[in-house]
């Protein structure tokens, strides 16, 4: 099987299967549009405003002391009618990529035997693809990061996966993981197709008939291997702790990479604010009062007391007797963060981070995941998946 990935203008989709033939439309929503349409039209109008001398003053003595031969004057850095040109292009830029964002389009239709898939481009006629339903290999469950402004999310997707990339065809998109795994198998039973996942070993299926089956249930049918070797030297990013009643795993230390250094910069540039606020008090005092600093100030201390807590964050994995409990430990003190009975665990799988490109390990059930080591090599990922998955069939 390829690892096939398409691209999908959704952010919500659903094909529902109760009533043949199904129909959807793979389509950008209007809520993602009307930002591009108003502010590229605020562009527009404030560039042409200013290129025909909307915002110039009526004339006034000022203009008679620019006129004397001995005046001395300073020309602008950029040309002001470069400016609004540049302006007036990038709002009708903003207009046609949301205009043409929309116009764009994939009709899905789906019969029971037949996947009929209409798309129409910006540009050109539109393309009929036509696929028996039989070639289809699998429901497949992955996760796509994507960036609106300055908001990234993350957007869960189950598609019908074929193996020619043009002819997978979504089932169901998201940008909320509620019960995305129960959607994902459903999908996989209603059309009696394995359940395929991306993992760190490439796409996986699991068959319809075993998607109920616990991990412990499916060592027991021989699907999954206990690969644990006990003498194996443990990584070195990891510490492992025996307890009496429990065994704790952790990360030794913290991986600093580039969103560290970007949060670093931020604290460092707010906590500069602060003091150069604070050692001007008294001057800042003309033009603000005494409770809106002090509300401010504390708002940025807020802040970065919050950032430096976060960044210094560790997580542990606690295995007990029956269950699996993920912390988080700040500094001085720990806060549970999850916990799953082992016998509810389904899969322990290393899943790709879509918005680092890193692995961590994903510990799986019905109705919720925790996850672990974001930040780790994935060498020492598969040496905690065997642990884990050690512990819970054992």
């Amino acid at each position: 099987m390829n690892y096939n990935m398409p691209d999908y203008f959704s952010h919500k989709l659903e094909l529902k299967l109760d009533k043949l033939p199904a129909k959807t439309s793979d389509r950008t929503n209007w809520r993602f549009i009307l930002p591009g349409l108003i502010f590229g039209a605020l562009l527009f109008f404030l560039g042409t405003y200013e290129f025909f001398n909307g915002f110039r003053q009526p004339k006034s003595s000022f203009d008679d002391l620019i006129g004397m031969p001995d005046a001395l004057q300073y020309q602008p850095l950029i040309n002001p009618t470069f400016f609004d040109i540049v302006f007036i292009l990038i709002g009708l830029g903003m207009i046609a990529a949301s205009i043409t964002s929309y116009i764009r389009y994939k009709k899905i239709i789906f019969d029971g035997k037949t996947v009929t898939i209409g798309f129409r481009p910006v540009l050109g006629e539109k393309v009929i693809i036509r696929e028996n339903f039989k070639n289809y290999q699998g429901v497949r469950f992955r996760i796509e990061f994507f960036q609106f402004g300055f908001i990234n999310k993350n957007k869960y997707i189950i598609e019908l996966y074929h193996k020619d990339p043009s002819r997978i065809i979504p089932l169901y998109i998201s940008t909320s993981e509620k019960d995305i795994r129960k959607i994902w198998e459903h999908y996989a039973r209603t059309l009696n197709l394995p359940a395929l996942v991306n993992t760190d070993e490439g796409l996986i299926a699991r068959d319809v008939k075993n998607l109920d089956k616990s991990l412990k249930e499916m060592a027991e049918l021989g699907y999954v291997i206990d690969n644990y070797d006990s003498y194996e030297a443990l990584p070195d990013t990891i510490a492992y702790v025996r307890r009496k009643d429990k065994i704790v795993i952790k990360a030794r230390k913290i991986v600093w990479d580039a969103y560290n250094i970007i949060a670093w910069i931020a604290i460092l540039a707010i906590g500069g604010l602060v003091i150069a606020a604070g050692a001007n008090f008294e001057t800042l005092q003309k033009s603000f009062s005494p409770s809106a600093f002090f509300i401010t100030t504390g708002i940025c201390a807020f802040i970065i007391i919050t950032a430096v807590f976060i960044l210094f964050r560790k997580e542990k994995l606690i295995i007990k007797k029956d269950k699996i409990v993920n912390t988080h430990k700040y500094m001085l003190f720990s806060t549970k963060h999850d916990e799953i009975p082992k016998t509810a665990i389904e899969a322990i799988d290393i899943t790709e981070n879509p918005a680092s490109g890193r692995y961590f390990v994903s510990v799986i059930s019905d109705e919720k995941s925790i996850t672990f080591g974001a930040k780790l090599p994935i060498k020492d990922l598969r040496w905690v998946k065997k642990f884990l998955i050690h512990e819970v069939i054992k």
